[in-house]
């Protein structure tokens, strides 16, 4: 079984708008609601490539139940936990005329400790040998910042394998129990080496550093440069794709849930790249959160096993 972790879901409004202006009254020319937080995008993907995946986390307030329906017509299975406070809702402004994407988020919830354990016997007696946990995004603000550790810890107790997908302090604690997988945009590890950036060869280095520590795989994004690859059986470099940018958002966890699918179906390592590649290019060609389909991504891989090159040790 697949399980995906939100802590921190968003209902994602994704307004159009051509051409912001500060300080004035803005009129949208499009908007569009998608139900969001990175474990439910990689769930949707995953749902869209015919994979079932259970999606966990905290859901409450006046959200809460346009994110049951919304799960509940995807054929997600909805295993969330109920909380008192509103779940958030997060602003993507589209700028058609100066061709950027803003986000806004909120900090989301106050999550109180009974429902926090509550979450924590839940996932104890639901993850199991075998299975593939998501644990993906930001914590809420009173979360500890290490139960992204406890968590991963937890599920490698149990047998199961564990991909992380977040920055800063939830990602440093997780690293310390070794999950099998991460995936970090270059910005986010070079936080984590306490740098502004890096290099594409400090990101070559610091990825085959964590994979020589215990981690299987490291799949670095990099954007509109495309992203690296590093296996303790290879180091791979997909050059950036070609696509028509309609939406950033979403695009980071459409690569996740392809490396989620590319374990499940034992690609390799070159494959599971393109597919990654490939994965990323159809979400940014996609508007809002909604979820890229197999399809789409199809239109995408035969360019990205193309722009794959191993990188010599």
């Amino acid at each position: 079984m697949i399980i995906t972790v939100t802590l921190n879901p968003a209902m994602d409004k994704t307004m159009v708008i051509d051409g912001i202006e500060i300080g004035e009254v803005n009129r949208a020319d499009s908007v569009r609601n998608d139900i969001g937080g990175k474990g439910i995008n990689v769930s949707k993907v995953l749902k869209s490539f015919g994979t079932d995946s259970l999606a966990t986390g905290f859901l409450g307030g006046i959200m809460e139940e346009p994110f049951r329906k919304e799960l509940m017509h995807l054929g997600i299975e909805d295993r969330f936990i109920s909380i008192k406070e509103n779940t958030r809702t997060n602003i993507k402004l589209v700028d058609k005329k100066h061709e950027t994407n803003t986000d806004i988020n909120e900090p989301g919830p106050m999550i109180s400790g009974a429902e926090l354990e509550e979450f924590i016997r839940f996932y104890e007696r639901t993850v199991d040998e075998g299975d593939i946990v998501v644990l993906a995004g930001g914590l809420p603000p009173n979360i500890p910042l290490n139960l992204y550790g406890r968590l991963t810890r937890l599920a490698r107790e149990k047998g199961a394998l564990v991909v992380i997908d977040a920055e800063g302090e939830p990602l440093r604690y997780a690293l310390v129990e070794l999950p099998d997988m991460i995936k970090p945009n270059e910005k986010e590890l070079a936080s984590y080496l306490g740098k502004e950036a890096l290099t594409e060869e400090e990101i070559v280095q610091a990825a085959q550093s964590l994979v020589e520590k215990g981690i299987r795989k490291v799949l670095v994004s990099r954007g509109e440069k495309g992203s690296i690859l590093v296996t303790g059986k290879s180091i791979l470099k997909g050059k950036g794709l070609e696509v028509q940018v309609k939406s950033t958002v979403g695009a980071g966890d459409s690569m996740v849930a392809a490396l989620v699918y590319a374990e499940n179906e034992k690609l390799s390592d070159s494959e599971t790249l393109a597919l990654a590649q490939a994965t990323g290019a159809a979400a940014v060609a996609t508007e809002g959160t909604k979820a890229c389909t197999r399809e789409e991504v199809e239109k995408y891989l035969a360019a990205a096993r193309e722009k794959i090159e191993e990188v010599k040790k």
